[in-house]
């Protein structure tokens, strides 16, 4: 009897095994396919935002794919754990829809049984995550604010065309009436200078630098034979000098300035745990950093939190339709994102606790996957959707289709 209970139990285990196993792979293909889609959409959103910097300085192809390489990493820290929620939706629906979930069950397997390989799963992804969290993306973002900085501040002078004004890389207005485009010179200059970063002068709210002829040499603008008025900000004419040649640098001196300011996502949880101490040591606020601190570990999790919500969701009301997975995916996500907004706003203002804000949207949505999973065995849960379809008919006409 002994021998034979054995024998039952391994059979069981097995079947288990063999079950855990074939649920992965079932969520592998939606979940790979998930990142892709959306490390791609935010990546052309992104060249779309650099399109106007591709066209105005004249960025190479190369510089633009060095750009995109250098911040994969962050759009793939971001895409991992939305990607376990379609994953759930769209693996667990397929499941549902071809009534494989009724036969796990019917093999005497739980729904919590069904989903707990996949948040084991979820966990181990959400490790990786943070590894490249704290480890890859500080470097990766460091060198993608500093190619970025540099193309702006560094780059040549914009694509310039004759009788057009355009802006400069200090923020100036240039214009100029004729531009050779073999050797670069440039014909009756006009320079107005509304921040004082070119040509200081004092008590003029604006400088205005005209020459007759002028050159861009890579670090500087080259005039030649030209005049400087200072004008103040009532209109009036305060300063105004001739000059034969006349040199006005703009190197890199604000991308230096910004480079060596790193921003928190640039740095790992070390440092910035050693700079909050040393803000705190001396009294000052540090919200911004601990938010950042705690939302290392906290994005990284929400892969857990979204396989658990997703899960349970798509378990307990057994969506048939594609379709209707993706939406709601959108809409949790949607929702989930503008928490996160709302919650890191308020700490990095000190309203809220900067620690709790960086946890709460995982808090919320995660105390609503807690529920939805404690209720998946129970049989007054099978008729769930069902009175939610009677209250809300929008959600029953969507999942139909």
């Amino acid at each position: 009897m002994g021998a034979l209970s054995r024998i039952l139990y391994d059979a069981h285990a097995m079947r288990i095994r063999t079950c855990d196993r074939y649920l992965v792979r079932e969520m592998v293909g939606p979940f790979l396919l998930s990142v892709f889609g959306l490390v791609l959409f935010i990546m052309l959103s992104l060249i779309i935002n650099l399109s106007e910097l591709v066209v105005d300085r004249g960025i190479s192809p190369v510089a633009l794919a060095r750009l995109m390489v250098l911040k994969l990493p962050s759009l793939v820290v971001l895409a991992l754990p939305v990607s376990g929620l379609f994953a759930m939706f769209l693996g667990l629906g397929r499941l549902t829809h071809d009534r494989e979930v009724i036969a796990l069950e019917a093999a005497g397997i739980s729904l919590r049984r069904v989903l707990a390989p996949l948040l084991v799963v979820s966990v181990v992804v959400a490790a990786a995550d943070f590894a490249l969290y704290n480890w890859g993306v500080p470097s990766s973002e460091g060198a993608f604010q500093q190619s970025y900085l540099a193309l702006i501040y560094r780059q040549g002078a914009p694509r310039l065309q004759s009788d057009t004004f355009f802006k400069g890389p200090e923020g100036e207005v240039l214009y100029a009436r004729r531009y050779n485009q073999e050797d670069g010179s440039l014909s009756d200059v006009l320079v107005y200078d509304h921040v004082g970063r070119l040509f200081h002068l004092q008590d003029a709210a604006v400088t205005i630098i005209s020459a007759v002829r002028g050159a861009w040499s890579g670090d500087a603008w080259e005039l030649q034979d030209g005049r400087v008025y200072g004008v103040d900000g009532e209109g009036r004419l305060v300063h105004t000098a001739t000059f034969e040649a006349l040199t006005i640098p703009v190197a890199a001196t604000p991308a230096d300035f910004f480079v060596q300011s790193r921003q928190p996502t640039e740095m790992g949880i070390g440092e910035l745990r050693q700079r909050i101490g040393m803000l705190t040591a001396r009294g000052l606020a540090a919200d911004a950093l601990i938010l950042e601190c705690h939302r290392k570990v906290a994005i990284p999790l929400a892969t857990l939190v979204f396989v658990l919500l997703g899960g349970a969701m798509s378990l307990i009301f057994g969506w048939r339709s594609r379709a209707a997975g993706i939406v709601l995916s959108f809409l949790l996500i949607g929702a989930y994102q503008g928490v996160f907004l709302w919650t890191g706003t308020l700490g990095e203002r000190g309203i809220l606790p900067a620690a709790l804000a960086a946890w709460l949207p995982n808090l919320a949505f995660g105390a609503v996957g807690l529920a939805l999973f404690v209720r998946l065995d129970r049989l007054s849960s099978r008729d769930l959707w069902q009175r939610v379809r009677r209250a809300v008919p929008f959600l029953g006409g969507l999942a139909a289709g």
